[in-house]
């Protein structure tokens, strides 16, 4: 069986969407410590919604202190939920899949869901 892959960086730059910031109304982290508290319940030394808010919005980097986190929030998180850190956290959706791919993460659902926003070569 083939494993499925998520499109280069490239191909997410390709998209002129994929890295735009979304102005944001009301609080951005709110839901992102929703999201700790929901797919990262049971992590001892967890990031703090502020930490992994900041982090996901940056390149992703081994300094990073909520690294741990970011994994473990994106090797749980519901498909659907993406869509929130993009649209009331103002994630850019080619910054989530930086992470995914700096990550080594191969949940084929999340992969499928992101590669619809790279411009195939």
């Amino acid at each position: 069986m083939t494993q499925l892959k998520l499109r280069t960086r490239q191909e997410f730059e390709a998209n002129p969407k994929a890295y735009v910031e979304k102005p944001l109304k009301g609080d951005p982290v709110g839901p992102v410590g929703a999201f700790l508290g929901a797919y990262c319940a049971g992590m001892r030394n967890r990031a703090t919604p502020e930490t992994v808010h900041d982090a996901l919005l940056e390149p992703p980097c081994d300094e990073c202190e909520a690294n741990q986190t970011i994994r473990w929030l994106l090797g749980s998180v519901q498909v659907s939920d993406l869509m929130t850190l993009n649209a009331r956290c103002g994630i850019p959706i080619g910054r989530i899949a930086d992470h995914v791919r700096w990550h080594e993460l191969r949940r084929s659902d999340l992969i499928r869901f992101l590669n619809q926003f790279a411009v195939p070569d």
